[in-house]
């Protein structure tokens, strides 16, 4: 592996200096004078110096290491020996060209974490709710509680932007229920009411945290974890000795023991292994690609693995000691890493200080009144219909009351337009929260052109009638003339052309719409392999009825076969629909046909 050029001197050589100087200093009779520091004491400060020599070189090199396919992140940790080293963050143990050494002395370790995804996943319902338990905004799945904040005018719920904001996409007074969505909370479950939130970029600037606050009472929220857990944390953040409410020194935090509770893992016992961290993480996934990451900086790392997982999001992580000083705020993680953001800039971002109180919160509310109400929650239908064509009208449903409907009820779908009922469909009974999906079949050969307006209609009496319609709009247009193009068959044969030479062949035929052949249309391909041979022809040539032929004249013998395939059918005024080729006989999918070796 390849090392990094050397810019900066280690400071160890300042702490041998100082050695130095010490040990030549002025004695009393035969005895030198003792040194200033214990060897306890030097040899922490020359711990120190290698971590900041390590920072040092991470940051220096970060930018460069990022470049290199499949790195996700860099942070500083410590080796089995106490030296410190620069970890590289990769997505799999792939091959990558990564130095070994940065600086000529800062060893390198490169950790396969996989992809770094914002934890968010998603149980019971508590009043208060305890630290740790589920919550979410109505658009997400759950996050878990971190802690009970305040600040001169309330309380507030801590969790992630990604659990109590989604992601940026909340408005400020945006309910939060508890449990989360995923969890079967709904209205009737609201904690709390979003406060404020630190926006994420996802341009590729700098991050460095994933917050937001959620404005709640000390009934509806705990300050402290369940009794089986860590309790209740410290209102004093771990290393603010001057009490300035910021770290004194973040380097020291490397090997420092730590745990959590979390609405998935519950309680976890863990160390942070890895400082200053720059990375991606992903925050939303198509197949296994990200489509959405924030590059974050300045982050914690906590091992093993199994620290947390999807749900956890937005725990307080505290230290593993009777002291439960607040450290980090849970937001991402991997199968081998947890990645957190520092709690004293999350909790400066917002004023607010981590509530430590031991006074019993006020009894609760009294339950809310019951409320029957079954909504039209959505109802889709495509923009455009072709007269004569069948649409489907999806109308979903939603018990967004707190009662649950115990018998069946009818919904409509109409036409309004042309005054005709589309169909009638029955739901079934529906716990508060849940849905029911209605599918209806809307036949327009007699409905006129134009818009439509499509209106749903609850035939269920219940306490609130404003929700109990809604409306879609669709237009109905004039059926178009089909203009399209395709290959209807394709027949390859092959020939003898001497003792070492042999020739292929293919026959093309084009059909238009209704599958009649159609002379005059341009075919052109591509062979499988390079040589002279042709590779356009027009349907008619030769004779053909909508047919014509390509041909490669002189094959080697060693080539077993060739394919020729269609890339493109041209007509005037009409489409080569390539996903129409057919070819009636079988021996091709109608747009590659392969010709073997006679």
């Amino acid at each position: 592996m390849p090392h990094l050029p050397r810019r900066t001197a280690t400071a160890l050589a300042a702490v041998f200096g100082a050695i130095v100087l010490a040990g030549c200093s002025d004695v009393t009779g035969p005895r030198a004078v003792p040194l200033e520091k214990s060897e306890q004491e030097m040899l922490a400060a020359r711990k120190r110096d290698k971590i900041r020599n390590a920072v040092n070189a991470q940051e220096r090199h970060h930018a460069q290491l990022m470049q290199v396919r499949g790195v996700i992140g860099t942070a500083v940790g410590l080796r089995a020996n106490g030296d410190a080293e620069v970890q590289v963050l990769v997505l799999d143990n792939m091959p990558r060209d990564i130095p070994t050494v940065l600086d000529d002395s800062i060893p390198v370790n490169v950790k396969v974490t996989g992809l770094i995804m914002a934890r968010s996943n998603p149980t019971l319902r508590a009043r208060p709710a305890p630290l740790g338990y589920s919550i979410g905004h109505p658009a997400i799945t759950a996050g878990t509680i971190g802690a009970r904040v305040f600040d001169a005018s309330g309380v507030y719920v801590l969790s992630n932007n990604h659990v109590l904001a989604n992601s940026n996409g909340a408005s400020i007074g945006d309910a939060e229920y508890q449990p989360g969505p995923f969890d079967g909370g709904t209205s009737a479950d609201q904690v709390a009411t979003l406060f404020a939130f630190k926006a994420l970029d996802f341009s590729g600037a700098n991050n460095t945290f994933d917050a937001a606050i959620a404005q709640t009472d000390a009934s509806s929220v705990g300050n402290a974890t369940p009794d089986d857990a860590y309790g209740m944390p410290d209102g004093h953040i771990w290393g603010d000795a001057n009490d300035d409410r910021v770290f004194d020194d973040r380097n020291a935090l490397l090997g420092l023991p730590v745990m959590k509770y979390g609405r998935t893992t519950q309680l976890t016992h863990g160390t942070i292994t890895g400082i200053n961290a720059s990375l991606d993480v992903c925050y939303e996934v198509v197949f296994i690609f990200c489509t959405k990451a924030a590059h974050f900086v300045d982050q914690i790392v906590i091992t093993p693995g199994g620290f947390s997982d999807g749900g956890d999001s937005g725990s307080l992580i505290v230290t593993d000691d009777g002291g439960k000083n607040p450290v980090a705020l849970l937001f991402a993680g991997s199968s081998t890493e947890t990645i957190a953001n520092r709690i004293d800039l999350v909790l400066n971002h917002f004023n607010v200080s981590i509530d430590a109180t031991s006074s019993p919160p006020p009894p609760p509310p009294p339950p809310p009144d019951p409320v029957t109400d079954i909504a039209v929650n959505s109802i889709a239908a495509p923009a455009t219909v072709t007269q004569g064509n069948t649409a489907t009208v999806t109308v979903i449903m939603k018990n967004v009351g707190n009662q649950k409907t115990d018998s069946t009820f009818t919904v409509t779908l109409t036409d309004q337009t042309d005054g005709v009922l589309i169909g009638t469909k029955f739901v079934g009974a529906l716990n508060p929260g849940a849905i029911w999906t209605l599918n209806y079949s809307w036949n327009t050969t007699s409905s006129s052109l134009g818009g439509h307006s499509l209106v749903a209609a609850s035939q269920l009496i219940d306490d609130n009638a404003a929700n109990n319609t809604g409306t879609a709009t669709s237009t109905v247009v004039a059926v178009q003339p089909t203009v399209d193009v395709h290959i209807g068959d394709l027949d390859g044969t092959a020939m003898r052309a001497g003792a070492n030479a042999w020739s292929a062949q293919v026959e093309i035929t084009v059909h238009d719409a209704n599958h009649a052949p159609l002379n005059g249309a341009t075919v052109t391909g591509n062979w499988s392999r390079s040589g002279l041979n042709s590779n356009t022809c027009t349907t008619g040539e030769l004779g053909g009825n909508g047919t014509c032929i390509v041909l490669f004249p002189s094959l080697p013998r060693s080539a077993t076969s060739v394919i020729f395939a269609v890339t493109s059918v041209t007509y005037p005024n009409r489409t080569y629909k390539q996903i129409q080729n057919h070819d009636p006989d079988g021996s091709s999918n109608g747009t590659g046909q392969k010709v073997n070796r006679p």
